[in-house]
């Protein structure tokens, strides 16, 4: 038997399981604790679910509540019987880190005044079935991306992509966004408006292309340039006229200074450059911007990395050479970023990164060493791992952007053909904290579609760490002949292949 405590704050309701408690036999029916907090038995709360939700009816009364807070999804499948009786109560909120079983998205469909649900993640089908249902989806468990595209819409969780109404352009169009916009529109079920920042012909045509193969309909696409070319007009009134029979719609809106200067001579549709031009320079700022942007990358985080290595070579002495591979005073990188908690290295990549681990794991996919915006990010720690490795599975991640071997972005060298084999030393991985040094070995190394599936930190049960250990294992591409047990403690490397795929690494940690 457990207890169930409902604590009321505000105008919501919270239910979590009281456990610092022990629960008395005779406990079938509620004890108030105050005129705030009221205690039932989970088996009372079970088999009288109609009593308690017309207790709690008449406290709306009052109060009137609007949102349930639940701590897990256990707990929710007992709650959401209660609310039935309550119909002030619109936001259903759970807040175990843990996908929600079909289960209860099932049981809260059934529940006609929750309006919203606020949750870690759901299954991508019954977002759909909620959506039907009036329901909105908001989940934290971000979707990492490594496009300007995802980047500038702040398209970090799936529900986020679902229910986007607006999305914007920035920038011309490179593979990644073309990708991920294709991603999107497979997704997203309300989107209206497109605004384009920078105009090209090309760039109209593939994004109408996108939504005419996704059956987009009642779409506006907005271009927010001042065209002047009238050659380009009538492909973009042809092209208007093509798409106007899918319900797509193109038009323009003129800066206020253009508008000013060019009022006599404003068109509906203008252009800048002929079509064939435009072609070949998109082709070669494409290709420009992918290289220049990659060495500008590799050249600033050397940069950090040199300023860093230089901190710590300077204090030590002469006699401590390689401290990064012992047990090291960080509290120099510590004055710089206190979120430091370790330093990996991999041997013959481009890994050799201090850790960082913040409160969330977005902050870092947009920000560096130094806390500065910067879409290379850092290498950084699941903000659910306890960075003393106390966790059955401590998570790393980092970016793999475009061709750039910053970050994660050298982490495919361990899939090439002979790799493990031509040197021993490339089965170890070295990822040290801030008081101890640690060497980890390496048993699975794989690709595999966008999953949430390998990023669980502990295990209830020695058998569900097993089984865990048995899928990674079974995934990967080469065979190591490596010993894990439920006791091994392991370490999880995360990183984008492309807008849908991740690379994964996993190893153990080896006796100091």
């Amino acid at each position: 038997m457990k207890k169930i405590t409902i604590t009321i704050k505000d105008n919501a309701l919270e239910f979590k399981y009281r456990t610092n408690k022990p629960v008395g036999e005779n406990l079938l029916n509620t004890n108030v604790i105050s005129n705030n907090e009221v205690i039932f038995s989970d088996e009372y709360l079970e088999e009288n679910y109609k009593i308690v939700g017309y207790f709690i009816a008449d406290l709306d009364k009052i109060r009137e509540f609007k949102n349930v807070i639940v701590s897990n999804n256990e707990l929710a499948m007992l709650v959401i019987k209660v609310i039935f009786a309550i119909p002030k109560i619109e936001c259903f909120t759970i807040l175990q880190d843990d996908n929600l079983s079909y289960e209860l998205c099932e049981a809260i469909t059934k529940a006609k005044n929750i309006k919203k649900i606020s949750c870690y993640g759901i299954p991508e089908y019954m977002i759909e079935l909620l959506d039907r249902n009036g329901i909105k989806v908001d989940s934290r468990n971000e979707v990492l991306f490594s496009s300007n595209f995802t980047a500038e819409n702040n398209l970090t969780s799936f529900s986020k992509i679902y229910y986007k109404t607006n999305i914007r352009f920035g920038e011309y169009l490179i593979d990644n966004d073309i990708e991920d916009f294709k991603y999107f529109c497979n997704i997203n079920k309300y989107l209206k408006v497109i605004h384009l920042d920078k105009y090209s012909f090309k760039n109209v045509k593939v994004i109408s292309d996108i939504l005419k193969r996704f059956k987009k309909k009642n779409i506006l696409i907005q271009i927010h340039d001042d065209l002047d070319n009238p050659e380009e007009v009538i492909n973009l009134k042809n092209l208007n006229k093509e798409l106007k029979r899918k319900k797509i719609k193109l038009s323009l809106v003129y800066s206020k200074d253009y508008l000013e200067k060019n009022y006599l001579r404003q068109v509906i549709f203008t252009t800048l450059k002929v079509c064939s031009l435009i072609i070949v320079c998109i082709i070669v700022s494409i290709f420009g911007y992918i290289i220049y942007n990659n060495y500008q990358s590799e050249i600033k985080v050397d940069n950090i990395n040199s300023d860093i290595k230089e901190i710590l070579d300077n204090e030590t002495s002469t006699e401590e050479t390689n401290v990064i591979e012992q047990d090291l005073s960080y509290e120099k990188l510590k004055e710089i970023n206190s979120d430091i908690v370790g330093w990996i290295t991999l041997k013959d990549t481009e890994v050799d990164y201090p850790v960082v681990k913040s409160v969330n794991n977005n902050y870092y996919l947009r920000h560096n060493f130094y806390k500065e915006k910067d879409f290379n990010g850092w290498v950084f720690m699941d903000y659910r791992n306890n960075p003393n490795l106390e966790d059955d599975n401590t998570i790393i991640y980092g970016h793999n952007r475009f061709t750039s071997n910053v970050m994660f972005g050298t982490l495919q060298r361990l899939r090439k053909k002979n790799w493990f084999s031509d040197d021993e030393e490339r089965n170890y991985i070295t990822f040290n904290t801030l008081t101890n040094s640690h060497k980890w070995q390496i048993f699975s190394v794989y690709s595999i579609k966008v999953t949430s599936d390998y990023l669980t930190t502990n295990f209830a049960t020695a058998e569900e760490k097993l089984q865990f250990i048995k899928l990674i294992k079974d995934r990967s591409e080469i065979k190591f002949d490596v010993e894990v047990n439920e006791n091994s403690k392991l370490l999880t490397l995360s990183t984008c292949l492309d807008n849908n795929r991740r690379l994964v690494v996993h190893a153990i940690l080896l006796p100091e």
